[in-house]
This record gives C-alpha cells, structure tokens and sequence, in this order.
C-alpha cells in the first residue's frame, strides 16, 4: 500500500523536462482513477469513429496510457474498455477524465485484447501529434479516432486501430460554451455536429456566461475568487480580470444588451451590484429585495429580479438600480421571462408558470413539471425545465394547458438555443440534453460526466 501511495505522488510531481520518446521497457501503468486534484491540469478522454460504417464490428481496447516522464499513466476509468460500432455510430463517446501531472507529454500507449483471449494482446504505441503541454490549472481534451474498417479486417496487429490528436478549437461562430464550476472548466461544443471539440481550464468555479461576438469575448462569472474573467473566444486566452469588490459571495450575473454593464446577485448581502466591464469600477450597488435568487434581462434592458423568501418579482432600472414595478407572487418564483406584454414566472412550490399581463396586472397560471426553474422562448414556443420531474414542457401562446412534456435527464435548469440549428439545449446532471425544436423530439445527450452550471451560444 505505501508504494502504490509513493508512485501516486512522484506521478503528480510536475514533469522537469520533456517527456522521453525512448520508452525503454514496458513497465506497469500508474492509475490515477478517481482523481481530481484542484491546480493541477485536466485531461478528458473522448471517442469517435473514423466514419460511421454499418457493421457490428467491436473492439477490446485494454488500456489506454500517457507517457509522463517514465511513467505510464492510465487514462482508462474501467478495463478493458468494448467498442461497438453499431452503438456509437455518429456519437462521441465521453471515455474519461483525470488529473495529470503538468509537462510535456509526446508519446501515448495502447493494449487492445486479442480475438483470442489465450493469446498476449496486441500493443501499439505512438506519438501523439501534435505533441501537448500542460500547465497548472488547464484542461484540454484529447481526442482518440477509431477507424473500426481496420478492426473488421483483422489487421490491428500492423495499423493502427485507433489514433489521437489533440485538436484546436475551430474558429467557427457554431459553438456553445458549457461552464462546469465542480471541475474550473469550460467545455466547447459544435452545434452543428453537438460534439465536444475543445475545453478550457478557468479556476475560480465559473457560474455564469455571457458571450459578445463583436468584442470576441467571453465574460466569466468565477465566484469562488470574487472576480470576473474575461476571455478571448479566438484563442481561449485570459484577457482581463475584474476583481468585485464587498461582495461576499456573487450567485448571478447577466450582462447587458450593449455589452458594457454586468449585473451580479449577492445572495448573503441581499445586494445587485453593477460593474462597468469596460472599466472594471463598480458603479453601483443596492439592496433591493431580501435573498434575490435569479435575474434576468428584458429586450429594453430593464433587470427583473425574484426572490422566494419575499414572494415577489420587481422591475429594476438598469441606469440607476431603482425598482420601477413589484409583483407579488406566493408560488416560490424562480426563473423570470418578459415575451412582448406578459411576464413568465417559474413557480417552483407551486409547479405552476405564472402569466402576468404587465398592461393589464392580471395573472394567470398553468400547471407545468415539478419544480418549474427556468423558462425560455423560441419560435412562439415556451419551455420550461422542471428540475424535480426531470422534463421540460412546452407551452404554446393562447393555449391553457401543456402542449408536451418531455422526459431530458435528472435535475434540468439552464436551457439556450442554437437559432441557426433550432436546437434546444438543457443542462441536466451529467450534460446536456439536446431538442430539435422544428420537430419537438429529443436528438441527442452530450456527455460532460459533470454538473453544468450555464450555456453560453455564439451563432
């Protein structure tokens, strides 16, 4: 046991140099399975087919290992990992995820089992192209691409079956970034293939995202250091930090329709502060209701604000943070939407969405999920994520009742939507659930292993 600790922790030691490419003699891999080791780098492992090919073929693969200094370490969380084919057709296969110790790593190993069992299994190693650096705090993913034609054709002995890269993010304006506060990542995912294609390290537990596609930015609310990070979308590089001062714990934050202003809930001190992001100067702060829980920002810039400890939902200026309109509502509000004269509010005690006529102030209620958390509008459609019947339903203008619930996963809140590919996309407790909104049916889920906070589109 003491030297399955002490190999542990000369693995997690920082690399001093590059690693070898001479690898010498096989020697046992270190398993740092389990592992998640704040500071140091992070690595996850996902999979593809080549091309999608119609055939059962499937494939053993024993283990999976990175060369860190002379040292083999496991990147496989069980072993022997079975491909299929037919399963993962043109999905991406989430492998994966692990602390790592910082270096440079050029070289990767891996075992598949043979056909027959009896036999040594089949070893392969290769460099990995282009070869990868890691320094405190990153996480990047690794990509492995399996070309199973080879496997059904019996010649993994001499060609690779599988092999990896680690690939750039592609400059495209089809993204959606996923904030992941328990692991200080970001994760980067094509809309138009609903892949994972890139992750950034940003410690500070990133909450809440707000993407400017004219400043190339994307705005970073990390609570955990009190402190706003703004990065560039081009390159993943961090390009100023704003330090909020008196707050003693940030929860929310939306930015405004010009870009200029974020806007942040303390929910210990009961205070909505607004920050010039240009600046980086806190330019007011207020106490405006007791416990605000979620803010939200209406197409006139005007901040709307719920708190279910005061049972109400106030409008607040954004020029000067003064409340112009109070609502009352015992139903516990939680998330907020303002769609042309009506206000939404998710009722999460009472599972209800409250419709209130902001011309009128006359209210009305429709039965929805359990534990109703947002709401979001797309094409004449309403949907609201029910976090305790895990599904989201579907309201349509004019109608009394729920034209559809639909069951995406444990716990849904976020949702954000891809307007170029219609795809609605619901944070749950694992990743994301994707809704083609031009058909109403569930397309795909994309697999983070971890909780999301928010999603973020740039389109």
């Amino acid at each position: 046991m003491k030297k399955i600790l002490f190999l542990l922790v000369i693995a997690l030691l920082p690399l001093g140099g590059c690693v070898s490419m001479d690898t010498g003699p096989r020697q046992a891999s270190i398993s740092l399975k389990h592992t998640r080791v704040p500071g140091l780098p992070q690595l996850s492992l996902l999979l593809a087919l080549r091309e999608n090919i119609a055939s059962s073929v499937k494939l053993d693969l024993a283990d999976v290992e990175i060369l860190a200094g002379e040292r083999w370490i496991s990147l496989l969380d069980s072993q022997p990992l079975t491909l299929s084919a037919e399963k993962l057709g043109n999905s991406q296969r989430f492998i994966n995820r692990l602390s790592v110790p910082p270096g440079n790593y050029k070289r990767l190993r891996f075992t598949f089992a043979n056909a027959d069992h009896k036999a040594k299994p089949i070893i392969k190693e290769q460099p990995l192209i282009p070869a990868m650096t890691l320094h405190r705090d990153d996480s990047v993913c690794l990509f492995l691409t399996w070309d199973a034609a080879i496997t059904q054709q019996g010649r993994i002995g001499n060609t690779p079956a599988i092999r990896a890269i680690v690939k750039p993010i592609p400059l495209t304006t089809e993204l959606a970034f996923i904030s992941c506060p328990d692991i200080d990542t970001i994760y980067i995912v094509r809309t138009d293939t609903n892949r994972i294609c890139g992750s950034w390290g940003v410690s500070g537990h990133p909450t809440y995202l707000s993407v400017s596609k004219s400043r190339n930015e994307i705005i970073v609310l990390a609570p955990e250091q009190n402190k706003i990070k703004i990065i560039e979308l081009s390159s993943g590089r961090l390009k100023d930090t704003i330090n909020l001062p008196m707050m003693r714990m940030p929860t929310f934050m939306v930015v405004g329709n010009n870009d200029r202003f974020a806007f942040l809930l303390d929910r210990q001190s009961d205070y909505l502060s607004k920050i010039d992001l240009q600046s980086g100067l806190l330019v007011n702060r207020v106490r405006v209701i007791e416990q605000p829980g979620f803010l939200a920002m209406a197409d006139d810039d005007t901040l709307v604000l719920s708190s279910e400890l005061s049972q109400k939902v106030v409008f607040i200026s954004t020029d000067n943070l003064q409340v112009t309109q109070s609502v009352s509502d015992g139903g516990g509000p939680k998330g907020l939407l303002v769609n042309d004269k009506y206000l939404y509010i998710a009722e999460y005690k009472a599972n209800d969405v409250a419709r209130y006529n902001l011309n009128t102030a006359e209210m009305e209620r429709h039965p929805v999920g359990l534990g109703p958390t947002r709401i979001l509008s797309y094409n004449d459609h309403i949907y609201i994520s029910n976090d305790r019947s895990n599904t989201v339903s579907i309201l349509l203008p004019g109608q009394t009742g729920v034209a559809r619930n639909l069951r995406v996963g444990v716990n849904p809140a976020e949702m954000a939507v891809s307007s170029s590919r219609s795809w609605l996309y619901i944070a749950n407790k694992t990743g994301l659930t994707v809704l083609d909104t031009t058909s109403q049916r569930l397309t795909t889920n994309i697999d983070l292993r971890t909780d999301p906070q928010d999603i973020a589109i740039i389109q």
